[in-house]
């Protein structure tokens, strides 16, 4: 009876495997197709996407600048030369990524 058992689990445990290994490997075989046909849809899928995140860094790079400029404000309050120096590199910073979003058509990210 004790042989059986075992030989019930081995056959339970390669069973197991062999199912697992059939079900993976018809779902990993699927196919997928983009929708628009000749692919006019994805090239504007693909600069509206790139314009808003330029939007959007350009904005976080405005703030950052912003954060600097009242850091630097109250360096000069507190006569501290290490916090001025620590607000203008960060409003420097700021201004540097909202410039460069700005020319990002210098870059011809859209073909």
């Amino acid at each position: 009876m004790k042989l059986m058992n075992q030989k019930n689990k081995k056959f339970v445990k390669v069973f197991t495997v062999l199912f697992t290994i059939a079900v993976v490997t018809s779902l990993t075989a699927l196919t997928a197709f983009a929708a628009g046909g000749a692919g006019g849809g994805s090239e504007a899928a693909y600069k509206s996407t790139i314009e808003f995140f330029i939007t959007w860094i350009r904005r976080i790079g405005m703030m950052v600048a912003f954060v600097g400029a009242i850091m630097f404000a109250l360096a000069i309050k507190n006569n501290d030369a290490e916090q001025k120096q620590a607000g203008l590199i960060t409003m420097i910073a700021g201004f540097i990524v909202a410039a460069l979003c700005a020319a990002s058509d210098m870059f011809n990210l859209f073909g």
